[in-house]
């Protein structure tokens, strides 16, 4: 079966013309743009052998091909920025363009020369082109107008994203700063309504994840960000080790200009609305500042970027556990001795926590050109963090269940592009990262204690307290270019040392329906774990990655991209996965002569990795075994009914006698999930400068990794007797997601921009957010078929920017006129589903969802059969609406030196924006009113109306 789906996949990918002796250039890359082209007389024939310059216009640095006998010419590599092309044909004025390009953008131009000598002073400058002719994958890229002039809340550079269709925020049901071993603020991202941590953060065409729980990894400063692309379907051959989004940043670099700016944000719960839960204004006060400074050290020939940024967060959060209910717990508490903190009770009807997060970072970037044959450049950047509470806390989560988070992050990375011939280009990459978190938590001394629906506390035990990272990196691609083809294909190795420190319950771990159960003291059905031995784990996570790819231009309005790549992931006690061949096959076309109209199309299997979190927690159950003298973090779980089953609040010191250990372990035969993507798209240029695109996306997710527990009968006995819980994590689950997407970009122009985009679509699956999720029913995953937790049908984004004048002010009226700009964002989101439980567990000791109608009290409802319980993500959230609006001046101090001030209002309008629904809905039947009187009720809200004053001045 290996074999034949292996030759399947490799018959495909080199079916296409990989191999042919003519190749050439102009591919799509990560850190670069390309630009082919052709020379044309005024009549529209070819001019052959003619010089082609591409200036660039910051550095002065230039590149000259000369066109082949049918008039093309094609320029690889070229960094990000404004370029003039001209060419210089004999016995014709000179021809020429002015081009913006992206990072992966890739421009097909015409350069048509008029009658004239080329010797004269007469230029003509064709308008600047919109369109990208030649790319085939669906990809946004957010302007520097976008990136300068929009408002943010808090700076996050990843929050560009959100600009993108198909771009959301996850649906996590968590109110925590950092998610899992993360450092960087948020709880991730959802492309295509894939998971979080199925997505991939490239840096300067080098990775920036956090591949313990697959998240991003390092943070930049949001002035570090020159350009900022998502590649959401039909990315090259060159991007892998990600089955859904990509996430594509590249860095700022010197220029021959010197120029630098300083600048600083301030926020003050003064300036804002009050909380609607609190009833309000929190604490709050925040200030971020910076500088950077940019110029040559040698004109045209070396150049510095530096940057440094702080931010100082000081404010408070809100607990909902209600007075009554925290007042209740903690009289139970003291009645039975309970050793660790009480529940904080605030006044009125909810209870606040102080919260903090300081950052640091610092960057650094150098460019040197030897020669026009070879350019070099390194930087460094660093990021330090130190959070209070900033994870566990918040909702119903007690303060005594969150942890700070700090982290010290080092990376130093280096570049070098190499012409070899005219027709031959290597690129090398490498880099080195250092990255310590620490996540102690805030109790140590007590149990972890979860009432479903109604409040956890003790001691935090739902993610590692500690990782550190060493990853070092080395990526080298070669580029050849013959005739009409393009050839590309290069090499990534990555490696990771990874430790992970997660005591889990070490403590102790209990659970509980309902206040009722709690008060009685009766735990569910394996509602008490408590582990004992080493809590942490290492393990080296070597990645290799091979690619090919192939750009074949058919003719002057067709092109083909053709490519395949193959990745291995070298994981500890499991065996390699050497299927992850993956072809890819794109199309760019443009049907009218006028070429303001491309149609692109893709296919293509994406390979995604297998998070180091996940097995980190089967090496350290027992190193990935079930064999109890290799046990390292021993589990063990109780029901109320197990003989030896500790009563409420004790928990043991040493392993007890007689009790059954759990496992957890990891298929030694995992596959790596992929997804098979399908987009088709057409674009249309309108009003000059604007365009408008309109694509289908489909992704088809397969071999999803989740657990299970395979030591566990339907009625709740045991296979095997002398084993607890045996929860394999495997690649058995499996999704779908269709969408449309729709977007108009108006690009700068004198008045400013515009941003539109609108997703609508549909995502289904039987697993969650979350690889360490489980389904209802360990023996039929299909009763878990339902909306996907990221499954939000319709989105909404408008971004603008307008400015008055900004040229000279030369009257009195001017002078109060010019210099204004007003910027925005305006978001929806549709309502999201959420999970719909009882607060107790079934008898496969999974977490239980309502009877329906017809199955209430038989016993398929407890044993999770299809048709007897609700369906997963049964009950609908909220919607989201915000509009983030920001108003600018800027005054000329000097002729070089600029004033600017800011001020910006983020949820503007002050809508109320629910987030986290109660889910448990308490035992008894769907159609009568729920047990747990807050059901599906919020448990916290999103920010306020908040206001944000900033200054900058630059030169």
């Amino acid at each position: 079966m290996f074999r034949s789906r292996f030759a399947f996949r490799i018959s495909l990918a080199f079916s296409c013309p990989l191999a042919l002796s003519a190749v050439a250039f102009s591919q799509e890359g990560l850190t670069t743009a390309s630009v082919t082209g052709r020379v044309l007389d005024p009549t529209g024939a070819s001019i052959p052998r003619t010089a082609v310059t591409a200036l660039d216009r910051a550095t002065g640095q230039s590149r000259m091909v000369e066109t082949d006998a049918q008039g093309r010419f094609r320029m690889p590599l070229l960094p990000v920025g404004t370029y003039h092309f001209t060419a210089h044909p004999a016995g014709f004025a000179e021809a020429a363009r002015e081009v913006q390009l992206t990072v992966g953008a890739a421009f097909d131009l015409v350069l048509q020369a008029p009658l004239g000598e080329a010797t004269t002073a007469i230029t003509v400058a064709a308008e600047a082109p919109v369109m990208e002719q030649d790319r085939s994958q669906i990809s946004e890229t957010v302007l520097q107008t976008e990136v300068n002039n929009l408002p943010f809340s808090g700076r996050n550079f990843l929050d560009l994203a959100l600009l993108a269709p198909g771009v959301s925020p996850t649906n996590t049901g968590s109110v925590q700063t950092f998610a899992e071993t993360s450092p960087v603020v948020g709880q991730g991202y959802s492309v295509n309504s894939q998971r979080n941590f199925s997505n991939s953060f490239i840096v300067d065409g080098l990775s920036a994840n956090d591949d313990a729980a697959g998240l991003a990894g390092n943070f930049y400063s949001m002035d570090v960000v020159r350009e900022f692309q998502v590649v959401t379907s039909g990315g090259q051959a060159e991007f892998g080790r990600a089955l859904g989004g990509y996430f594509n940043i590249i860095t700022r670099s010197g220029a021959n200009d010197v120029h630098g700016t300083a600048y600083g944000f301030l926020r003050n719960q003064r300036l804002n609305a009050q909380n609607p839960l609190s009833r309000n204004k929190l604490p709050l006060t925040q200030g971020q500042y910076g500088a950077s400074l940019s110029g040559p050290i040698r004109k045209d020939k070396t150049f510095l970027f530096g940057n440094y940024e702080g931010r100082r967060l000081n404010t408070n959060g809100i607990i909902t556990i209600t007075p009554s209910n925290a007042a209740a717990i903690n009289a139970r508490l003291n009645a039975v001795g309970f050793t660790g903190p009480r529940l904080s009770v605030g006044t009125g009807p909810t209870t606040l926590y102080g919260t903090t997060v300081h950052t640091d970072t610092a960057f650094v970037r150098a460019d040197h050109h030897f020669s026009d044959r070879d350019q070099f450049s390194i930087r460094y950047s660093y990021y330090g963090l130190n959070s209070v509470n900033a994870r566990g806390v918040g909702s119903l989560s007690d303060v005594s269940f969150g942890t700070a988070v700090r982290d010290q992050n080092h990376t130093v990375a280096v570049s070098n592009v190499a012409m070899l011939s005219p027709r031959t280009f290597n690129e090398t990459r490498g880099q080195f990262t250092y990255d310590s978190l620490n996540a102690p938590p805030n109790t140590d001394s007590s149990p972890a204690v979860t009432i479903s629906g109604i409040a956890t506390f003790g001691r935090f035990s739902s993610s590692p307290t500690s990782r550190l990272n060493s990853l070092y990196e080395v990526v080298d691609n070669l580029v050849l270019q013959r005739g009409a083809h393009t050839f590309k294909m290069g090499a990534d190795f990555l490696f990771n040392r990874d430790t992970i420190t997660f005591p889990q319950s070490i403590r102790g771990s209990y659970t509980f329906a309902s206040l009722a159960a709690f008060n009685s003291g009766t735990y569910n059905t394996g509602g008490f774990t408590q582990s004992f031995g080493t809590p942490f784990v290492q393990q080296n996570n070597p990645n290799v990655g091979f690619y090919a790819q192939d750009q074949w231009k058919l003719g002057q309005t067709f092109t083909l991209n053709l490519g395949v790549r193959y990745d291995l992931q070298f994981l500890r006690s499991i065996n390699t996965d050497k299927n992850n061949v993956s072809p890819r096959i794109g199309f760019a076309w443009s049907p009218y002569r006028s070429r303001t109209t491309v149609v692109r199309g893709s296919y293509g299997l994406f390979y995604d990795r297998v998070p180091l979190r996940a097995l980190a927690n089967a090496l350290l159950s027992a190193n990935n075994t079930t064999d109890p003298t290799q046990g390292r973090l021993l589990s063990y779980t109780y029901s109320p009914t197990t003989p030896g089953a500790p009563v409420f609040p004790n928990t043991a010191s040493t392993p007890p006698a007689g009790a059954l250990l759990n496992y957890s372990t990891m298929n030694p035969n995992v596959q790596n999930a992929y997804s098979e993507q399908v987009s088709l798209g057409v674009e249309q240029q309108v009003f000059g400068r604007g365009s408008l695109g309109v694509s289908y996306q489909h992704v088809r997710g397969l071999h999803l990794l989740s657990s299970y527990n395979t030591n566990i009968n339907l009625n709740g006995t045991r296979p095997d007797t002398a084993r607890g819980n045996i929860k394999p994590y495997d690649s058995r689950f499996d999704s779908s997601y269709d969408g449309l997407a729709v977007s108009f970009l108006q690009r700068p122009v004198s008045w400013g921009s515009v941003r539109v985009s609108y997703t609508w679509s549909k995502a289904m699956d039987n697993v969650g957010e979350f690889f360490f999720s489980s389904p209802i029913n360990n023996f039929d995953f299909s009763v878990d078929r339902a909306r996907s937790d990221d499954d939000q049908r319709h989105r909404v984004v408008f971004d603008a920017t307008v400015n008055s004048p900004t040229t000279h002010a030369g009257s009195v009226a001017a002078h109060v006129t010019h210099g204004w700009q007003l910027g925005g964002i305006l978001q929806y989101y549709s309502r999201l589903p959420f999970n719909v439980v009882t607060g107790a567990n079934t008898l496969q000791q999974t977490t239980a969802r309502p009877c329906t109608v017809a199955a209430f009290g038989t016993a398929a409802c407890s044993q999770a059969i299809r048709g007897a319980v609700i369906g997963r993500n049964s009950g609908t959230g909220f919607d989201f609406f915000s509009l983030n609006a920001r108003l600018s001046r800027s005054f000329a101090l000097t002729e070089r030196v600029k004033l600017e001030a800011v001020a910006e209002a983020f949820n503007a309008l002050n809508h109320r924006n629910d987030a986290i629904p109660n889910g448990t809905f308490g035992t008894g039947r769907i159609d009568a009113a729920p047990v747990n009187a807050t059901f599906g009720q919020a448990t916290a809200v999103n920010d306020p109306r908040s206001l944000q004053l900033a200054a900058r001045i630059s030169f």
